[in-house]
């Protein structure tokens, strides 16, 4: 085992340098901010390009802490998935079940993962007769592998909350790292499978928003009526950036000049959002079957009573396997990755106003894609 590394003290370089970078901590856009503060400016995102030139410079103290810390804050910041079952009837008694029999014994939920523990168990919390909170937080170690080593928290929850006037257990899965995203799809599957099996839901399996939820242009048009916003609680929003995939398994591209010289030299496109309307892309709807949108970054206003202010979301498609032929299984994740209000809030008011936004963009994402695809989730 290797020895940790002082990231105050201690500078890689050459080949453990190139650990760190493949390893599944550090991402293709962290690798890609380095190599610009350095003055690299280069097109192609891939680690088997962008790796090695990094690989080749002197990294300074201040890039190399930057690209440690960057990894960390990617990482903790909380990201939110939807799903839903459909109960049998709406006078069942849905709790009971998951209070008596989901943690009788919580060890299954880590033991694919060496590195991981609880640092508070998950339990079940009754908010109400609709709604059911499971929070918990766990301590993550060892990266030695790849030459890090420290010890993180991360949180994560799972809100179930049964929609009034309706058959609906909505759920909300909030999570912070990879290890807590498997373990709430864990903790999903089970709920839905002790709930299948006591015949009070319909499905051992929740329905989610997923990559293959879409055809190609069904995505594309989905993914811009997220800009539209929800009324006064959620403005129209102004596209940031959004990340496109040249579509390797779609139909070859035409001969059209406008986009046949990507045929061999363009995988991934990072569109400005100021640009939007006049990239043909985007613009243009006879181009959607031939590539897919990877992430989309959106600036909204938010509104809620006296709090004013706004957020920045990104929505993209995630999911616990790291095999990228796994793709088409990934589910619609979404999270705040800048918030700002218009005037001094507490941290009561910080946490109610997160939970609102929360709240607004499941409402919004459900809204629209029964708009594209006609299901209600």
């Amino acid at each position: 085992m290797k020895s940790p590394l002082d990231t105050n003290s201690t500078i890689l370089a050459g080949a453990d340098l190139r650990i760190l970078l493949n390893s599944e901590h550090i991402s293709y856009g962290e690798i890609n901010s380095t190599l610009k503060e350095k003055g690299i400016y280069i097109g192609e995102n891939e680690k088997s390009i962008t790796v090695p030139i990094l690989s080749a410079t002197l990294l300074t103290p201040d890039n190399f802490s930057r690209l440690i810390e960057a990894s960390v804050d990617r990482e903790s910041q909380p990201k939110v998935k939807g799903s839903s079952l459909k109960l049998v009837s709406e006078s069942t008694d849905w709790i009971t079940p998951l209070k008596d029999n989901l943690f009788e014994n919580s060890s299954w939920l880590t033991s694919e993962s060496s590195n991981i523990s609880f640092t508070e168990e998950p339990e079940v919390i009754i908010d109400d007769s609709n709604t059911i909170r499971i929070p918990y937080k766990v301590t993550k170690s060892d990266y030695s592998k790849d030459w890090l080593q420290r010890e993180l928290q991360f949180d994560a929850e799972i809100t179930i909350r049964k929609q009034n006037g309706t058959l609906l257990l909505d759920f909300s899965s909030s999570h912070s790292s990879k290890e807590t995203e498997v373990i709430n799809k864990k903790i999903t599957s089970n709920i839905s499978k002790i709930l299948n099996k006591a015949n009070i839901v319909t499905s051992s399996e929740v329905e989610q928003i997923r990559f293959d939820s879409f055809n190609n242009e069904e995505r594309i048009r989905f993914f811009k009526k997220l800009t539209a916003g929800l009324g006064k609680e959620i403005s129209t929003g102004d596209v940031d950036n959004i990340e496109i995939n040249i579509d390797r398994d779609g139909p070859p591209l035409p001969s059209d000049p406008q986009i046949s010289w990507m045929k061999n030299s363009v995988k991934r496109m990072k569109i400005d959002g100021e640009r939007l309307n006049d990239v043909f892309l985007i613009s243009d709807e006879k181009y959607y079957q031939y590539y897919h949108i990877q992430k989309m970054d959106v600036e909204y206003t938010y509104s809620q009573g006296v709090n004013t202010g706004k957020c920045k979301i990104c929505f993209l498609f995630s999911s616990t396997n790291r095999s990228e032929d796994d793709y088409k299984k990934s589910e619609l994740t979404f999270s705040c990755v800048r918030l700002s209000h218009d005037n001094k809030v507490n941290t009561n008011s910080k946490r109610s106003i997160s939970k609102f936004i929360n709240e607004s963009l499941k409402k919004l994402i459900d809204a629209k894609f029964n708009e594209c695809i006609g299901t209600t989730l």
